[in-house]
């Protein structure tokens, strides 16, 4: 595996351990072998690296949606699919997802250099997936017509706003935060289906 990518691999793991905070070169070098100066030969700086690993996540929530949609065997299951990935991406990588969708994230979309500019056209490709799914619903009938971005984010608002609640462990105190055991993930899939149903033509 290159350097980059084994640094980048190893910011991922030290990000799921700790957070944003987690992430250092230095500790990143230490756990790649690297001497102090050579992660600097790669990135320029922490934020640079994070944002490596930003780009990742996007790509990797993409991919296990995609996966989802190509598995399925009609419009209605490939959405529900596609929102049972996003679902199970977030509990499963919370730290990952809470950079993804904060406000550090946000700011480096906008900024300047091909990182930025990576992260914004990873972003871009996963609601761009989003909008496809609802689409492609529609045009076989069954989902009911409407503006399709629209119907996107309301579900994509939803999904979110699930996530937090059960992240933050508002709709899950019993199991600890980010910690949600079979039965409630059985719940969060009904509500699922709740959302699909109400898109159904």
């Amino acid at each position: 595996m290159p350097t980059r990518e084994r640094m980048v691999a190893a910011a991922w793991e030290l990000l799921g351990e700790g957070g944003p905070d987690a992430v250092t070169l230095r500790e990143v070098g230490r756990r790649t072998g690297l001497s102090r100066t050579a992660p600097y030969r790669h990135f320029q700086d922490k934020d640079d690296l994070l944002r490596a690993v930003a780009v990742r996540a996007f790509e990797r929530l993409h991919d296990r949606m995609r996966d989802a949609v190509d598995a399925a065997d009609d419009p209605a299951q490939a959405l529900r699919g596609a929102c049972r990935a996003y679902v199970g991406f977030a509990l499963d990588q919370p730290r990952h997802y809470r950079m993804m969708f904060g406000d550090w994230v946000l700011a480096q979309k906008h900024a300047e250099g091909p990182q930025s500019g990576s992260l914004r056209e990873a972003a871009d490709r996963l609601f761009g997936l989003a909008a496809t799914v609802i689409q492609s619903g529609q045009r076989a009938g069954a989902l009911r017509t409407g503006d399709p971005s629209d119907f996107s984010l309301l579900t994509w608002s939803f999904l979110h706003g699930l996530v937090t609640f059960t992240l933050s462990a508002h709709l899950n105190a019993d199991s600890g935060a980010g910690e949600p055991g079979g039965e409630f993930r059985e719940a969060l899939d009904r509500l699922i289906d709740e959302v699909v149903h109400g898109l159904a033509a």
